[in-house]
């Protein structure tokens, strides 16, 4: 999933669907709502996987942190690339 192209047809959708009563600044506002919950909802997910992988990987401790860094790495990445979308 790119989430740069997601996240711009949210925006879209957003700016569409809202009022033309609404200011620049409470436009901007809600647009950063959205931004902070699929930020949120990609870090809950990468948790939860990471939690998962520890505990089928149990016995290889090993695999599981090199498992672990991995996934760090990407949402290191994905939070990056989120934050410039900004």
């Amino acid at each position: 999933m790119n989430l740069e192209k997601l996240s711009n047809r949210v925006t879209q959708e957003l700016d569409t669907a809202l009022s033309a009563d609404l200011s620049a600044d409470e436009r901007k506002e809600i647009l950063d709502i959205v931004r902070r919950a699929m930020l949120d909802s990609t870090s809950r997910t990468h948790r939860e996987m990471k939690e998962t992988a520890v505990i089928c990987c149990g016995p290889e401790a090993d695999l599981a942190h090199k498992i672990q860094e991995k996934m760090d790495q990407k949402k290191n990445m994905l939070i990056a690339n989120l934050t410039a979308m900004r």
